[in-house]
């Protein structure tokens, strides 16, 4: 989980809370699909989704990798479109105070409740929903324009 799921906005704190966060938040909700009505299941699927998916490569096939120099958002979102066939939901750390160009913090790719399978992530109810929660969380939907992508930090896992 640690290096699956890490908790991108506050790497050093209590990861055990920030996984809690995340079933209360969303395997609470996501328990209705009978494939995801436990921590075990919601964890271990969604673990499974992101192997499968294989995001990190995608984006390597591309030529996108953690780098110091920046990327446009519309980089990312014609390669996962291309492939996936869908349209993703890139989020960005909110900017800090002077900051010029914003830092991707997560990739969400949609599923279907029924099935699991890949859906795009734009139906105006979820992406209304999903931003203003994901504002509060220090996350917000990216805008377009550059857009860094940092090498992942040192720090031990």
């Amino acid at each position: 989980m640690k290096i699956y799921w890490p908790d991108v906005i506050h790497p050093s704190s209590n990861r055990s809370q920030f996984w809690k966060h995340e079933w209360e938040k969303h395997g609470t909700c996501a328990a209705q699909v009978d494939a995801l009505n436990s921590e075990k299941k919601y964890f271990g699927t969604s673990l499974d989704l992101y192997k499968q998916v294989n995001l990190n490569s995608v984006l390597l096939k591309f030529g996108i990798k953690p780098s110091i120099n920046y990327y446009n958002i519309s980089d990312f979102k014609d390669a996962l479109t291309r492939v996936y066939g869908v349209v993703p939901k890139i989020q960005c750390l909110v900017p800090e105070k002077g900051e010029q160009v914003q830092t991707i913090g997560q990739i969400e790719l949609c599923f279907t409740k029924e099935d699991l399978h890949l859906r795009n992530c734009t139906e105006p109810a979820e992406q209304q929903k999903s931003s203003r929660g994901a504002a509060v969380q220090g996350m917000m939907v990216c805008d377009d324009g550059p857009i860094f992508y940092p090498p992942p930090s040192k720090a031990r896992h």
